[in-house]
């Protein structure tokens, strides 16, 4: 299918209702990596496990294959629990992708966490790259939410079977805020593709959404460069 590198993250074992077993999650992606060089991946973190999500960052920082943190669903976006762990990605040059989603007035599983909750923590943490994953979940109003925090990229996963989503986005964010997901294995790699190449967008808006911007992000990653550990949760 012409997809060169993945990006991963894992929760091993889990409900919705709780974290399960991050640690053993990213262990397994970074395993998986050691041997797949296609691989790339996210250390997964409860935001309100300070500590240990702390503690798993520190772990995978040197790792070739680590290129930012994605968030459990456990408090929205904008907690202030949330702050260390933006403030060391913003000195380790990290992407942060975080889950949101909106259908209807609020989702039954897990903690709802809606797009303006993410503009609010990219707001106060500008030098930070932030993935939305999903547009939001109703991407006609998560575009409008985010689009005042320049910082905020969208990822494409969540929807196979909208007409006019990545069209809508990159009329409002432009190209350059928009970026590919496939929510495998969950959804699929080829459908996901689909929508975009056959949406009515320039080519070389296609080539931005489906690897430049990504590429963009990754330069960012301060290799040998060790972020201080805060120690206040309010940082």
């Amino acid at each position: 299918m012409g997809i060169d590198r993945i990006c991963v993250s894992c929760l091993a074992d889990w409900d919705w209702t709780c974290s399960g077993n991050p640690e053993a999650g990213n262990a397994m992606v970074f395993r998986a990596a050691d041997s797949h060089p296609e691989m790339l991946g996210y250390v997964y973190v409860d935001p309100r496990e300070k500590q240990e999500a702390l503690r798993q960052i520190n772990a995978y920082l040197d790792h070739p294959a680590m290129i930012g943190i994605k968030l459990w669903i456990s408090c929205p976006a904008n907690d202030p629990v949330v702050r260390p762990i933006a403030q060391v990605a913003a000195e380790a040059g990290l992407v942060m992708l975080v889950h949101s989603w909106r259908r209807g007035t609020k989702l039954s599983k897990g903690y709802q966490t809606l797009p303006r909750q993410v503009t609010d923590l990219a707001l106060r943490f500008p030098d930070v790259p932030f993935i939305m994953a999903h547009m939001g979940g109703d991407w006609e109003t998560g575009i409008l939410e985010v689009k005042r925090a320049d910082n905020i990229l969208v990822d494409t996963s969540g929807s196979i079977n909208e007409a006019g989503m990545i069209e809508k986005a990159v009329a409002l964010l432009g190209a350059d805020r928009v970026v590919y997901g496939s929510d495998a294995p969950g959804s699929a790699y080829l459908p996901n593709l689909g929508k975009i190449l056959s949406a009515e967008v320039a080519e070389s808006e296609k080539l931005k959404i489906l690897a430049g911007n990504m590429e963009a992000i990754l330069t960012r990653r301060k290799r040998g460069s060790r972020p201080t550990m805060p120690t206040d949760p309010l940082t």
